[in-house]
């Protein structure tokens, strides 16, 4: 059965503001090697699938961009959009559907396009472990990775137990969703918890079949309106959308089908680059500590993070504090404050300043 990749990359990532905007958001930053997430993680799936069985789903806002910077890695027929933000539940039935009118049947993988992998061998051998179990089992598999560190803002798998160190599979028991830190802190005491990448694999009937069992307004309205549109751009689909509930796919369609899941117990290092300190992980330290993106003049500032876009940044006395700027905002905030950051979008947009995010 042919494999088929799906990047989601249509999210607005709030958190990493002002670096990432809706109209170019965290997805198209540069990281170390001056590529995007986006680009990076098509170059890791082009390792198990080829590039024209590579797509994106990304929102109509972002389309344009999208092409300018994927379109010399993947086809751009092969970047669709969708007409709303509707999380990954809508984005996942959407696109499978679509993928299922053009190509009637083949094993997607589902993977969100701001993760961030080194280990690129191991990835893909997962991926591949994936892709083959969901087509033995025509059901749904999930990526999950052993946790390097006690993560408050990340989601758990808990996978039944294994009995040798070769095994690699395992049936998922249930799904622990952001737990305190001192539950985080039990949890990766086991071999039995893994991070969860948000990776979902599963044969197109298999993604299908859930999708209407479990979230029948999406499958329905969804399908119907493909079935009647003559393009992606269709008001149909616009409808369609308008009238299904926001919910991601692991709320509305694996948490209810958890115990028919299998999980890879993958071996790659992952971090979701959920704000400005997970970026500054993908960056390497200078000699005071700081991680640096752009120019940096300091004196006195140590273990902080500095990433300027297209503009100088100079600092004096800093010590774990976060400097990130554009040519149009700067931020200044300490380094375990940065969760607040999306506050801080919040009430600029409750001042007017729409024109800043």
């Amino acid at each position: 059965m042919q494999k088929y990749a799906v990047l989601m990359a249509g999210g607005s990532g709030t958190r990493l503001w002002p670096l990432s905007k809706e109209t170019s958001p965290k997805q198209f930053i540069p990281l170390e090697d001056n590529s995007s997430m986006l680009v990076q993680t098509i170059k890791r799936l082009c390792k198990v699938v080829q590039p024209e069985q590579c797509f994106i789903i990304t929102s109509r806002l972002l389309t344009d961009i999208t092409k300018k910077v994927a379109g010399e890695h993947i086809p751009e027929e092969n970047i669709f959009s969708e007409p709303d933000r509707k999380n990954t539940a809508a984005c996942i039935a959407y696109t499978t559907l679509l993928l299922k009118k053009r190509y009637k049947e083949g094993v997607l993988c589902f993977v969100p396009a701001d993760g961030y992998v080194k280990d690129t061998e191991s990835y893909a051998g997962a991926l591949q472990l994936a892709f083959d179990t969901a087509e033995r089992t025509n059901g749904l598999v999930i990526i999950g990775v052993k946790p390097t560190y006690p993560a408050d803002g990340y989601g758990y798998i808990h996978v039944e137990p294994v009995t040798g160190k070769d095994v690699k599979i395992s049936r998922v028991l249930n799904f622990i969703e952001k737990p305190t830190l001192e539950v985080a802190e039990e949890l990766i005491r086991s071999d039995d918890y893994l991070w969860n990448c948000g990776i979902v694999v599963g044969t197109m009937d298999a993604i299908i079949r859930n999708v209407k069992e479990h979230l029948p307004e999406h499958y329905q309205k969804l399908s119907d309106a493909l079935e009647q549109a003559e393009n992606e751009t269709s008001v149909l689909v616009e409808n369609a959308y308008r009238e299904i509930q926001s919910i991601s796919f692991d709320n509305g369609v694996l948490e209810k089908c958890a115990q028919s899941l299998y999980a890879v117990r993958a071996s790659f290092d992952w971090d979701d680059i959920g704000s400005i300190d997970a970026l500054a992980k993908t960056l390497e330290f200078d000699s005071e500590g700081n991680r640096v993106k752009g120019l940096h003049i300091g004196i006195n500032t140590t273990n902080s993070v500095i990433y300027g876009k297209d503009i100088a940044i100079c600092t004096i006395d800093l010590d774990n504090m976060i400097v990130a700027g554009t040519k149009d905002e700067v931020l200044v905030c300490p380094r375990n404050k940065s969760q607040k950051i999306k506050s801080l979008v919040e009430k600029l947009k409750q001042q007017g300043h729409e024109e800043l995010l």
